[in-house]
């Protein structure tokens, strides 16, 4: 009886109220009508995120077995990019502990992090998914501050962390597309590495690209939202070190108008990695996005830099024989601003005046700048204090000549040649040539000195822990017997010093 009245009381007051006299009372039926649809839409989320949670699980754990199926691949892939390593224990060093101030502290079980320079003009980097992380010096030649370097890292961890290569190789092997990959992979390695250490990185990637493994790596074919993850990485990487995101435009500006949004080095290599602009227009996106709850208070604040400012004591003697190799190419206009870029930083260095005195007299087209290129010629001879670069009095004696005083050149080939046997304990293997330059010059007598012809050396770049024997000089009549050699050569001969 009283739930009965109960209910009268309630009915008469829901009726003369006047949310029902506006007509805004629900029905009960309606009620229990979006409850029902909405726990529905709830189960139906709960079945989906239990759904993607179980295909994550399956992805990570396909994952890790073609990681390990891969593994000995990545590996023997890894030994030969180090075989091309940047021979700069500081630079190396510089770069490794820069990347592992961004190593942040969710890191996948089984990374270990590491980062190296390997010597190649393709502006360039790529990460393993174990954490070895590698930069060409052609992209450092391309970053100009280490806000940039940091971004550049970042990125590379990114791909690690997001597990994009294990992705990379699956997508590969359902596509069935590596026969492809690793054709065009080939024929553009082979191309795009022409000599020295580079030559050595194309082989070594022509002779490892044989599986999906290395074909992920060596075309990095990695999907735009994929690059798009990792810049997002590298943005944030960056921030949580308090460098300048933003710097990172600069680059990718850079080899924009260097090589054109195409990159025909990177492209070569490494496939679709370099997308300059849409990189660019992506960053704004960022920090102009998401990310500027982040980017801005902190830039406001003046908390972000560009880093230490030394960068350039760390990179500028490997942006100088960058800049060479791109003048091998006559790639002039290039090794041009490379070299003035760090001119500063080794004003002190005879192969970088040596390097600039080339450019001038190569491309030169007033006497200003023939001039130019004698005076960075004739300082980097007075700087070679210690004898290294013999090549550099060649090419002063040959500008001398050019600009009329003949006299000087003859006393600089002599120079030269001497130069070079005391350094090599060899002629120089252009000497029938520098002899009719003497004889064109006026001088057609002199001849240089014979060597001890007993003495071998084992490498064209002497040890310098071992005193080098001393050459017989014909300036006697007498000649004294030459001293007994009871040094040996090294068991295991050193790389020849590159010369250009």
């Amino acid at each position: 009886m009283r739930k009965f009245i109960v209910g009268i009381v309630v009915l008469v007051v829901g009726l003369s109220s006047p949310a029902f006299a506006a007509g805004r009372m629900v029905p009960l039926a309606a009620v229990s009508s979006a409850d029902a649809q909405t726990s529905a839409s709830q189960d139906k989320a709960d079945k989906d995120r239990k759904k993607a949670a179980e295909r994550e699980a399956k992805d990570a754990k396909e994952d890790e077995r073609l990681l390990d199926e891969a593994q000995a691949e990545i590996d023997a892939f890894a030994l030969a990019l180090l075989e091309a390593k940047y021979d700069d224990p500081f630079l190396q060093e510089y770069v490794n502990e820069l990347g592992q101030s961004l190593v942040p502290s969710e890191t996948p079980a089984g990374v270990l992090f590491s980062f190296r320079v390997i010597e190649n003009r393709a502006p360039n980097a790529l990460a393993l998914p174990d954490g070895r992380i590698f930069v060409t010096s052609g992209l450092l030649t391309f970053i100009n501050n280490e806000a940039q370097l940091a971004f550049v890292l970042g990125h590379e961890i990114g791909h690690v962390i997001e597990r994009h290569y294990a992705r990379s190789i699956r997508e590969a092997k359902s596509r069935a597309r590596i026969g492809a990959i690793v054709g065009a992979g080939l024929g553009a390695i082979i191309g795009a590495a022409s000599k020295g250490k580079q030559g050595a990185v194309g082989g070594a990637v022509a002779g490892a690209a044989i599986g999906y493994a290395v074909a992920a790596v060596t075309m990095n074919s990695y999907s735009r939202q994929q690059e798009d993850e990792a810049d997002r990485r590298g943005v944030m990487l960056a921030l949580d070190r308090r460098f300048d995101a933003r710097e990172a435009q600069g680059m990718f500006q850079k080899l924009a108008s260097t090589f054109g949004d195409e990159d025909r080095f990177g492209n070569a290599l490494w496939g679709r990695h370099s997308r300059n602009v849409e990189r660019i227009e992506n960053i704004d996106r960022l920090l102009g996005g998401d990310l500027a709850a982040r980017y801005n208070p902190l830039r406001a604040a003046g908390e972000l830099s560009l880093g230490s400012g030394q960068m350039y004591l760390y990179t500028s003697a490997m942006i100088r024989d960058t800049a060479i190799d791109y003048m091998d190419d006559d790639r002039y206009d290039l090794a041009k601003t490379l070299l003035e870029q760090i001119s500063s930083y080794r004003a002190r260095d005879p192969k970088t005046l040596w390097a600039l005195g080339k450019v001038y007299k190569t491309i030169g087209r007033t006497a200003a700048d023939r001039n130019k290129a004698l005076d960075m010629l004739q300082q980097g001879v007075r700087l070679d204090e210690r004898n290294r670069y013999p090549y550099i009095r060649r090419d002063y004696g040959l500008m001398q000549a050019r600009l009329g005083n003949t006299a000087g050149a003859v006393e600089s080939l002599k120079s030269y040649i001497l130069n070079y046997q005391e350094l090599r304990l060899a002629d120089p293997t252009d000497i029938e040539n520098m002899y009719d330059y003497l004889l064109t010059f006026g001088d057609s007598t002199w001849k240089a000195p014979k060597l001890d012809t007993r003495i071998v050396m084992a490498s064209s770049d002497p040890d310098p822990t071992v005193a080098p024997p001393v050459p017989v000089s014909p300036a006697t009549s007498s000649p004294a017997k030459p001293p007994q050699n009871t040094l040996r050569p090294p068991t295991t001969p050193r790389p020849a010093q590159r010369r250009p």
